[in-house]
């Protein structure tokens, strides 16, 4: 399976180690949430950063994910993983196996995401989680980011002096 994540996945752990705030405020931000978890499921884990951070300074223990992307699920799989690689519409989200199933900016990159969110709920046992982080589409944040896509560049009138510097790729 091949997409654009492959091209880009080393870029995106660079991005968020040069934004260290954001890095920094979203790890906390998804610490919090899974306060009480045991076995979690991160759907679309990209690299494995953020369960390598949420181990390494939360304690918090992700081994299991699925990804899209061969080159961010190699990534994932050096920093101790197991990911399969599939989508959130194809994968197995272990019927019954998670507490909790972890959504970490994965849900703005499915299209249909209600089958999704009905499929994971489904496979959760009585009392399990699904977690869904993402930005929102109507934030300032969001509306900027999805601007950007349907031009197609961040180089237009309408951006001037309001895109980032160093835009999430």
């Amino acid at each position: 399976m091949s997409n654009s994540f492959d091209e880009h996945a080393s870029k995106y752990d660079t991005w968020f180690m040069e934004n260290t705030n954001v890095l920094l405020s979203e790890s906390r931000l998804v610490a919090k949430t899974l306060e009480g978890s045991d076995n979690i499921l991160s759907v679309g884990c990209g690299s494995g950063l953020f369960e390598k951070i949420l181990k390494e300074d939360f304690g918090i223990n992700i081994s299991e994910g699925i990804e899209p992307s061969i080159g961010m699920a190699e990534i994932a799989r050096k920093r101790g993983m197991k990911v399969d690689v599939t989508t959130a519409e194809e994968g197995d989200f272990g019927n019954g196996k998670y507490d909790t199933i972890l959504f970490n900016g994965s849900p703005s990159y499915i299209s249909d995401l209600k089958p999704i969110v009905e499929k994971a709920f489904a496979s959760l046992p009585e009392g399990g989680r699904l977690i869904l982080i993402d930005v929102p589409k109507e934030s300032g944040y969001g509306m900027m980011y999805n601007l950007a896509k349907a031009i197609g560049s961040w180089q237009h009138p309408l951006l001037n002096g309001v895109a980032p510097a160093n835009p999430y790729p």
